[in-house]
Parts: C-alpha cells; sequence; structure tokens
C-alpha cells in the first residue's frame, strides 16, 4: 500500500514539475511575443454592456474622430519582419491604402515590393504566384515580372514583343535592422532620408528577445505625438505595472501603495529635418520611499512612423524600434521589436518588454477613444506638443496639411 501511494506522490510530483520545466525553457529560450487585435485592448469601460465584440464596432462607428489631417503621411514604414518572408515567397500587405505584393528573391535573396495585381487582366499576384529567380510570375497566364525593375520579361503563350506598358508598379525598398521597409510619397518623390541602421542588430552581435504587436484604432499622429507630450506619463504611467493594461481606480489605489513609477522627459527636434529626440529618466519608487530599477531611455523619432528606444540599464544596452504601419486612415499596426546585448539575461529583458507592453496598453485605451484635436486647448507646459505638431507636419503633403496652431505665443 505503502509502495502505491509512494508511486502515485511520484508521478504528481512529475506531472507538477512540465509546467515548471517549461516556464524555466520559456524565459530564457524562447522570444517574447504578445500579440492583441483590435477589439482585445482599450475597451473594458464598455465591458458592463454585455456584448462585448458588438460594442467595440459600435464604439467605432459613433466615435467622433475630428478633423484629422492626411491619414498616410510621406516616409518610411515597415511591411515586414525579416523572418516573416523567406527565399522564394511573396506576402500580401494591405496598408497605406494600397495592396502591396512583397517577395524575396531565389538567387540574390533581395527583398522586392510591387504592386499586387498584374496589369494583363488584374489577377493577384499573391494568391498563387511563383518566385522564380528574382522575378514574380502570375498564377493567371504566367506573366513573369521583375522584381529589379518592375517590367515584364516573358510572356509564355506569345511571340509577339512585349507591351511596353507591361510593368508593375514599383516601389522602393529597403531591408534593414531585421525590417522590411517601403518609400511611402504620396506626390511620387525620392527619397531624402533612409532608415537608420543598428549595427549591433544588422551584425547579429545583438540578441533578439521578441515583440508585441497592437492593432489601434487612432490616427497615426497620435501615436507618435504621445513623445512630446510629457504631461500625460505621470497620469497614465505612474501606476506599477501589477494592476495591468487597463486599471481600475481602485486597483490602481492598491498597487500604489506598493510602487509607483517616476518619470521624467524632454522632447526637442534635431538639426536633421526628420528626426527628433525625446530624453526619459525612469524608476520604481517602492512603499514610497526607495527608487529601484533605474532605466535610462533615450527615444529617436525618425520619419512619421519609426521610434528607436536605446535603453541603458545594469544590464547593458538595448534598443526597442517601435514601428507604426497604417493598416486603415484610424487603424493602425503598432509593433515593438526588442534587441539587447548579450550580456541581459532573458528573463529580465521579458520583463522590460511586458512593462512596455502593459503601458502601451494604457496609452491605446487612450488612443481608441479620444478625438483628434487639430486646434487643441492647452497651456504654457503643453507647448512640446506644439513643436511636435509643427515638425511632424513636414511630413505630410500641401493640401492634407491641419489646421493645428503654428505660434507658441500664449
Amino acid at each position: 500500500m505503502l509502495e502505491i501511494e509512494y508511486e502515485y506522490f511520484s508521478y504528481i510530483q512529475y506531472v507538477l514539475a512540465i509546467p515548471v520545466i517549461y516556464a524555466v525553457f520559456w524565459a530564457f529560450f524562447i522570444p517574447f511575443n504578445r500579440r492583441r487585435k483590435l477589439e482585445d485592448v482599450g475597451w473594458a469601460h464598455l465591458r458592463h454592456k454585455g456584448l462585448w465584440t458588438q460594442n467595440t464596432k459600435f464604439a467605432r462607428k459613433l466615435r467622433q474622430t475630428g478633423k484629422i489631417p492626411g491619414p498616410f503621411p510621406n516616409g518610411w514604414y515597415v511591411l515586414l519582419e525579416s523572418h516573416d518572408l523567406g527565399a522564394g515567397e511573396v506576402r500580401q500587405v494591405d496598408a497605406l491604402g494600397l495592396n502591396f505584393a512583397v517577395f524575396r528573391g531565389v538567387e540574390s535573396g533581395a527583398v522586392f515590393v510591387t504592386g499586387a495585381y498584374c496589369p494583363h487582366l488584374g489577377a493577384n499576384l499573391c494568391a498563387g504566384g511563383r518566385v522564380e529567380k528574382d522575378c514574380i510570375t502570375c498564377p493567371f497566364h504566367g506573366w513573369s515580372f521583375s522584381g529589379k525593375s518592375g517590367h515584364c520579361e516573358s510572356v509564355p503563350y506569345s511571340k509577339a514583343s512585349i507591351p511596353k506598358n507591361a510593368a508593375l508598379k514599383k516601389f522602393i525598398c529597403q531591408e534593414q535592422n531585421g525590417l522590411i521597409y517601403v518609400w511611402h510619397n504620396k506626390q511620387g518623390k525620392e527619397p531624402y532620408w533612409w532608415p537608420t541602421a543598428h549595427e549591433g542588430i544588422n551584425s547579429k552581435q545583438w540578441t533578439y528577445q521578441g515583440r508585441n504587436e497592437y492593432y489601434v484604432n487612432c490616427h497615426i499622429q497620435d501615436i507618435p505625438e504621445n513623445g512630446a507630450d510629457t504631461a500625460h506619463l505621470s497620469s497614465v504611467h505612474k501606476s506599477g505595472i501589477m494592476c495591468g493594461g487597463e486599471p481600475s481606480s481602485s486597483s490602481e489605489r492598491f498597487t500604489n501603495l506598493i510602487s509607483t513609477h517616476c518619470w521624467s522627459a524632454q522632447w526637442e527636434p534635431t538639426k536633421e529635418q526628420h528626426i527628433a529626440r525625446v530624453q526619459l529618466t525612469h524608476a520604481m519608487q517602492l512603499f514610497g520611499r526607495w527608487k529601484v530599477l533605474p532605466l535610462d531611455v533615450e527615444a529617436v523619432q525618425i520619419g512619421p512612423a519609426t521610434t528607436h528606444l536605446y535603453y541603458n540599464s545594469i544590464m547593458g544596452e538595448g534598443v526597442m524600434i517601435q514601428y507604426i504601419l497604417p493598416v486603415e486612415p484610424m487603424v493602425q499596426k503598432l509593433v515593438h521589436v526588442f534587441y539587447t546585448e548579450r550580456t541581459w539575461l532573458p528573463p529580465y529583458a521579458k520583463l522590460v518588454l511586458l512593462g512596455e507592453s502593459i503601458h502601451v496598453e494604457r496609452d491605446i485605451r487612450v488612443w481608441n477613444n479620444k478625438r483628434f484635436c487639430s486646434s487643441p486647448v492647452l497651456v504654457k507646459e503643453d507647448s512640446p506638443i506644439l513643436k511636435f505638431r509643427r515638425w511632424y507636419s513636414q511630413f505630410y503633403s500641401e493640401e492634407t496639411l491641419d489646421d493645428s496652431p503654428r505660434s507658441l505665443d500664449w
């Protein structure tokens, strides 16, 4: 009888050990990956009404958006992450009011971005199209188009010369930092700046620690404007991460007795026209007395949709690349990809990513439900917001500029 009980308890121990072993394995060896859909974050205040998804749809439909500037500013946008596109593969990306075909050549390994539709009879190249060498072949009639030029190189069933206008729209693209960028300009102008390269990522000397991904119901400008809105930090991001991304007032009161976040920030444009910087210092305050886990962050805003957040911590240096991709005029794909020096312990990197994710979710609760104010009522301490809007206006074509105030006089 004792032997049976011993074997039973041994079996229970083995069963209980499995999740512990997996948790340790995940903490050290599996990159962080937090994905949330549009209806998952920012709608907790609608829960009491019952029908969750239906209410989010109604809220989006009935919401006043305000007078918004052009939904797709000019600049570089990340369409895909490099690991999502293998050699000989083609992916469809719908963004910026366009349908892109993104494919990687078999021979060169280079990435090409074109329009998704064949000029012959309009077939979608991503729905069954094949990549051969550095060309993409239409699944409908086999017309083959060069990724480098976009021009048709062969029509397999025809002996006639290829029509001169048989070409795909070709987009300027660049692969950098493990990301695939495309240049978007409404007026068709060439790039006047290029994505900032990070040597540690491109040389693979830094370690990939993970990512998060959100879909946000707001105008694109609302997201980077947060960097200049330093006053929101003490309101939105003060409470500890224990109370989650959509904290209630009661949970905030409780967790604030244990820990709070202390912030200071400063936003300024730089001499480089398309770049602005945010100097951010952070520490966690325990029981209202002791400050621990200090973290200095320099956020470099590059164009309308990309930000590099450089971390300097007790573990060493790290960089979190934030990119925004407008899926619709009022829907943004927001992603953070995190790389660090090899000195970082993966569990600590995951804690930083988790903390970033929770704080982003608090911003999303605001972004999802706010109205864009083209002429906001501000106080003197809000002057960085006006500086930001003046800086950000360069990315709009002239006909899409908003009517934000340009003066800093009070």
